[in-house]
């Protein structure tokens, strides 16, 4: 009996180390599976970052394929606009060859005024600088904002010759492909007012409609094509601008 007392004691004694020593386990294993779980989420948010780092490369050569494909379109669009030369409503510009001029394909089915000659009848000077102009618009160069420099200095040096009606609608094409509409609309919209009876102007009201379009103005696009349709009616833009209408 005396043993047994002494036995109960001693377990008593223990029992609170045996306690501590359990609760101490417990914590350990609970700090064990927080500290796990941390890693975990570590691991987690590492991979999203990962994942993030991926998108926004991602998303940057999206950006930069989509830039292109918008330099290519505005290329081959000009490039489509000089080739095609009318079927646009803006005819190509005369070739140049020798002293003598190309007759221009009159699109407008109203009688057109002859321009005075250039001072000093310096027919040759006048048709290279012209042409040197031109040329940089060219698929091969494609100096759009140096061709519409160039057609801006030819315009002022020149603005009475019978190429400048030309000159004016190449220098708001130049603008165009270069995304510079506020200019662009500027140099169509002299072609018009200055040159209306011009095989360039259906071709550069039917643009003033497209600039005003995507400007957001609709109200004032829908006039310009509907003016198109009434100004030059059997001119390849009264088509173009017949079709925009119906989507307006």
């Amino acid at each position: 009996m005396k043993v047994l007392r002494q036995y109960v004691m001693l377990l008593g004694c223990m029992l609170p180390v045996l306690t501590q020593a359990a609760s101490t386990s417990d914590r350990l294993d609970l700090l064990e599976r927080r500290v796990g779980r941390i890693t975990e989420l570590t691991l987690q948010l590492d991979e999203v970052r990962r994942e993030n780092r991926e998108l926004r490369g991602q998303v940057e050569n999206l950006g930069h394929e989509i830039e292109q494909l918008k330099r290519k379109q505005r290329d081959l669009y000009l490039d489509i606009d000089q080739r095609l030369g009318g079927g646009q409503g803006a005819a190509s510009p005369p070739e140049v060859s020798g002293a003598a001029e190309a007759p221009v394909v009159v699109e407008n089915p109203a009688p057109r005024t002859a321009a005075p000659p250039s001072s000093g009848g310096n027919r040759k000077k006048i048709e290279a600088e012209y042409k040197a102009a031109y040329d940089l618009l060219s698929p091969s160069n494609k100096r759009y904002e140096d061709a519409a420099k160039a057609f801006a200095v030819f315009l002022k040096k020149y603005p009475q010759d019978q190429l400048a009606p030309n000159a004016q609608y190449w220098l708001g094409e130049a603008n165009y492909v270069s995304q510079h509409n506020a200019e662009a609309l500027q140099a169509f919209e002299q072609v018009v007012s200055k040159h209306p009876d011009s095989s360039k102007a259906p071709g550069a009201l039917f643009k003033i409609g497209r600039l005003q379009q995507a400007a957001g103005n609709t109200d004032a696009a829908r006039k310009s094509f509907q003016r198109v349709l009434k100004d030059y009616p059997d001119s390849p833009a009264a088509g173009l601008a017949r079709q925009r209408l119906g989507r307006l």
